[in-house]
């Protein structure tokens, strides 16, 4: 079951309940850079840290929420659920992500689920003070807009190579992500099963599994269990490039 994560930054360990402006990072590429310190004790006010066990949920589509969610550490996917139980994984969230579902401006409402793959502690923020502080602060709503339209346009690429690609061209891309979005090496152990691997490739498990033993036997990919090593790069953008 979820639970307040109890060991928290220096400062917040101080505190009965939520968590410091500390546990932002401070990176130049973050949404929250243009905020003042005012503005972000403002915005941390109440804030929780919460620890997510593998398999519970986080965020259940359909559902409203008065949040909005920053991961601090682990790993989660974010996931529409479709007709019959089919499931369509969209990404994986990591450190430092920042989620809002998708309602933030339209009746929070979320539009996908989110669990946990990993262990994951995540900052749940009430997202009406970031409502209020995208009204006040012109640089905090350039941002916003900013992080709004790289998800969107990603969404976009992501529809148009799941529906216009070959299934090989589809895995390539799967493979290609893990490697240069979500783990920035070339191996890499991932916590996902084959089942889920094919959910972000649009695809059954079984032709997933095919293609995979197709790009192994080609050379392209080395495997052992859930430890992927992409052996020749080129190759695979090759087939991504080709559909």
């Amino acid at each position: 079951m979820a639970k307040i994560l109890e060991e928290k930054c220096e400062t917040c360990s101080k505190l009965n309940s939520g968590c410091c402006k500390g546990c932002f990072e401070e990176d130049d590429k973050s949404i929250f850079v243009g905020l003042t310190d005012k503005e972000l004790d403002f915005l941390t006010d109440g804030k929780q840290q919460i620890k997510y066990n593998p398999g519970e949920t986080i965020v259940k589509q359909n559902t409203t929420s008065t949040f909005v969610v920053c991961v601090r550490e682990g790993l989660a996917k974010l996931y529409v659920e479709g007709i019959k139980g089919k499931n369509s994984i969209v990404r994986l969230i990591s450190k430092h992500d920042f989620v809002t579902g998708g309602g933030l401006f339209n009746g929070n409402i979320q539009k996908f689920t989110i669990s946990a793959v990993t262990p994951v502690v995540c900052c749940l923020i009430d997202s009406s003070k970031l409502v209020k502080l995208f009204g006040e602060n012109n640089q905090f709503a350039v941002e916003m807009l900013r992080f709004h339209i790289k998800q969107n346009n990603y969404l976009l690429n992501k529809l148009v190579n799941q529906t216009q690609k070959y299934m090989p061209g589809r895995v390539a891309d799967t493979l290609l992500y893990l490697e240069n979005e979500v783990f920035g090496e070339s191996t890499f152990s991932i916590p996902l099963t084959r089942q889920e691997l094919a959910e972000m490739s649009n695809m059954t498990k079984e032709s997933f599994v095919r293609i995979l033993q197709e790009f192994k036997s080609s050379g392209f990919i080395k495997t052992n269990g859930n430890e992927f090593q992409i052996l020749n790069e080129s190759a695979l953008l090759s087939v991504s490039k080709n559909g």
